[in-house]
């Protein structure tokens, strides 16, 4: 990779980021659907868990102890309220938007990964019921960001981080992260394959660094 395309890829990066975050920030003033057995549960936990309760111990919870404990520091930093919470989960979506971008660049423009990172952005329907699952999104594109990683130059440190991924992903939502497990157990498996028969990964439009 020479100089200017690293410079291209940093100022696009921050381009991305620009883009994200002045995208996704109005959303924190708009909670479209409040779900009463959905959004009333993942309110009280968060609360509880600013508190000091203890998640399965003192309240019902359904699924992993993570995004209580996460969605609880917005609540210690901005006050228990919705647009606390909100901004905690502006800022996941804004780290899935980056990973997407990050994992395009690995064997494409910078420009593609933007258009990308801003599609998921634009276009992304979530979890409208609960606020829990934005976090298993991050950790999603996290960990294929790991894997094309790893794809483009197998190192230990990205399958270490691929496999981090997965651990918070499961203390998200539990078969999200066996599923996850699963196919990126076969990918690596896959991965190895190549590389033990020498054949070099393949992408329409790839611009080799």
């Amino acid at each position: 990779m020479t100089f200017s395309s690293k410079n291209l890829k940093i100022i696009s990066l921050l381009l991305t980021i620009l883009a994200g975050f002045f995208h996704l920030y109005p959303f924190i003033d708009v909670q479209y659907y409040l779900s009463q057995g959905d959004h009333g549960r993942d309110l009280y936990a968060f609360e509880q868990t600013t508190h000091g309760a203890k998640v399965y111990q003192d309240y019902w919870w359904v699924y992993g102890p993570l995004m209580p404990v996460y969605y609880s520091w917005f609540d210690n930093w901005l006050g228990t309220n919705i647009q606390s919470i909100l901004v905690g989960e502006m800022f996941l979506h804004l780290f899935s938007g980056l990973f997407i971008f990050l994992t395009l660049c690995i064997f494409f423009s910078p420009l593609i990964g933007f258009s990308a990172a801003v599609w998921f952005w634009v276009f992304n329907e979530d979890f409208f019921f609960t606020y829990n699952h934005a976090g298993g999104i991050t950790m999603l594109t996290l960990i294929v960001y790991a894997l094309f990683l790893y794809l483009k130059s197998p190192r230990t440190g990205y399958l270490v981080m691929g496999l981090a991924g997965i651990f918070l992903l499961s203390l998200i939502k539990l078969n999200f992260g066996l599923s996850a497990l699963l196919v990126f157990a076969v990918s690596w498996v896959l991965i190895d394959l190549r590389v033990s028969l020498r054949v070099p990964p393949q992408f329409g439009g790839t611009k080799q660094s």
